[in-house]
C-alpha cells in the first residue's frame, strides 16, 4: 500500500470513527464505547457499545448501530463492527 493510500485510509477511519461515536452518543448518551484491543477480523474499526438496557431494548439498539454504520460504512469506504452489548 503506498504512502498515500495509507493516509487517505488514516484520514478516513479517524473521520468515521469520530463520527461512529457522536452518532451513537446522539442515540444512547448513556452508552460506553469501548475499542477492541484487536479486531475480530479485518475491520478498520472495532468497538462494543455497552447500553444499560433491557433485552428487547438491546436489540431495538443495535437495529440503529448497524443502521449508522452502514451509511458510515458506505461514506468513508472503511469496515466497521460495533456491538450494542447489555452493560
Amino acid at each position: 500500500m503506498s504512502l498515500q493510500a495509507m493516509k487517505y485510509l488514516a484520514l478516513n477511519v479517524s473521520a468515521a470513527t469520530a463520527e461512529l461515536v457522536k452518532g451513537v452518543l446522539a442515540l444512547y448518551p448513556q452508552a460506553q464505547i469501548v475499542p477492541r484491543a484487536t479486531p475480530l477480523e479485518d475491520e478498520d474499526i472495532s468497538v462494543e457499545v455497552r447500553l444499560p438496557l433491557n433485552t428487547e431494548e438491546i436489540y431495538q439498539a443495535r437495529d440503529r448501530v448497524h443502521e449508522l454504520v452502514i451509511r458510515l460504512q458506505e461514506q468513508y469506504e472503511v469496515l466497521i463492527l460495533a456491538s450494542a452489548v447489555p452493560a
